[in-house]
């Protein structure tokens, strides 16, 4: 019934591969039954949305049963597609130097007995710094590509590519080996592309960072109380028995390091506060650091890396530790691009509370595991089409006037807005069918809004 506006149809034209001919057309539909379903996006809401203009009967679900099989049952590889969007993201946005990749973890909040892989997890939403709240589940580990946005260079967003389902249970891979799995995925895709991944305290860890693979590095948060060793072990003299020693003495862990710098009076020796000026979340800040390298041997092996001790002189954020892979990389790079995890934090935030990508009732395996990383896929092809072709559309233009002071462009929230007012134009228009067909319009339009009620 809704009617596809050609720059969208170039975008989703290159996800036609991973699908048979039919199944791609009812790709096609579910997708703009998802942009424009104004109620609670449950599936049947989706669907319903789809053919607006036959009322259906809840209890007759027979109508909908290929929109239910395109999840449950038809075969498509969400792996595949996640390649071909990749594949079209990089070569639009960013065709050259090294890959941003952000790695994280949320919580898709559900209930029921027959969900597939539901879990109690910790809900970082709910969580304070003094009480740990934890929610029933699907618990999500996302691997996105960060892309500075070429109209508005300052601004990050980032692009979900990955996403892979943490079951509960001990003998279950982590969500760090689960982000090692997708990281391998995504350089087999990109093979002659270093690879930058950021990623929060979680993921320091060695199920993702030993025997890190050649080509990709990391940026990360480090614990306060981290066992740091001298890269350079000590000369053993010749007539001395044993094993050659691998790593030089204890070195002051983060923590120690940033007190230890409190003590100096003077701006001489290695453990002393260095000044230096960053942009973090749009604001410029003059922030404090000791940097020093070291080996983490319970994390990265006998990798060097180096270690940033943040703090901020005016105490709006708290002391942070932070660390990489890159031995020679200076302190504001180092900052700056962790800061660029926050973009993830963002995408996590409108893929809730804009696409609705908890309505869904679902609760089969092959629903629960190819639902909500199709949603997120969905996600980086609306962006996609937004920042190449969508923000200069008359539509964009007429949102923007409606924008409050609070808004912002290049929200998700105003993407969809601009996307569904260019698809109802491309639908409605005194042109678009004949007098009768037109009011059938309006009466499609009238079950949309009962439909949101």
């Amino acid at each position: 019934m809704w009617e596809m506006i050609p720059s969208l149809e170039t975008v989703v034209q290159g996800c036609a591969f991973a699908f048979t001919e039919p199944t791609f057309a009812t790709f096609r539909q579910v997708l703009l039954g998802w942009i424009m379903c104004l109620g609670t996006r449950t599936e049947f809401h989706v669907f319903q949305t789809i053919q607006a203009d036959d009322e259906v009967c809840r209890q007759e679900r027979h109508p909908f049963d290929r929109f239910y099989n395109f999840f449950s049952r038809a075969k498509w590889d969400i792996v595949l597609l996640a390649q071909g969007v990749a594949i079209a993201i990089v070569v639009a946005l960013s065709p050259k130097g090294r890959l941003y990749l952000l790695v994280d973890d949320t919580l898709l909040h559900k209930r029921g007995k027959k969900v597939y892989g539901l879990g109690w997890f910790r809900d970082a939403v709910a969580s304070t710094k003094k009480r740990v709240a934890t929610a029933s589940g699907n618990n999500w580990v996302v691997l996105g590509l960060a892309i500075p946005i070429p109209q508005c260079p300052d601004k990050i967003v980032c692009l979900p590519l990955l996403a892979r389902l943490h079951l509960p249970g001990k003998k279950q891979p982590s969500c760090a080996s689960l982000a090692r799995e997708m990281l391998v995925t995504v350089q087999s895709w990109f093979p002659d592309r270093e690879l930058m991944l950021v990623g929060d305290g979680g993921y320091a860890a060695a199920g993702l960072l030993k025997e890190l693979p050649k080509g990709v590095a990391f940026v990360g948060r480090a614990r306060g109380d981290a066992a740091v060793y001298d890269p350079q072990p000590p000369r053993r003299p010749t007539n001395q028995r044993g094993p050659k020693p691998t790593k030089g003495k204890r070195l002051p862990s983060p923590k120690e390091a940033a007190q230890q710098a409190d003590r100096k009076r003077n701006d001489q020796g290695p453990w002393c506060w260095q000044t230096i000026v960053v942009t973090l979340y749009g604001v410029e800040r003059s922030l404090k650091i000791v940097s020093y390298v070291v080996v983490w041997p319970t994390v990265l092996g006998l990798r060097p890396i180096r270690v940033v001790v943040v703090r901020d002189p005016s105490g709006k954020m708290q002391d942070t530790y932070l660390f990489t892979t890159e031995v020679t990389a200076a302190a504001a790079w180092i900052v700056t691009t962790f800061a660029w995890r926050w973009s993830i934090e963002v995408c996590f935030k409108a893929s809730k509370q804009v696409l609705d990508i908890e309505g869904p009732n679902h609760w089969c395996q092959a629903s629960i595991e190819r639902l909500a990383p199709w949603l997120w896929l969905m996600q980086t092809l609306l962006s996609h089409w937004y920042i190449m072709d969508g923000h200069a559309s008359a539509e964009a233009a007429k949102e923007a006037s409606l924008m409050g002071e609070w808004d912002s462009a290049w929200s998700l929230r105003h993407m969809l807005k601009v996307l569904r007012r260019a698809t109802l134009n491309a639908t409605i228009n005194p042109n678009s069918a004949p007098l009768d067909e037109l009011r059938g319009f309006v009466e499609t339009l009238k079950n949309c809004v009962n439909t949101a009620a």
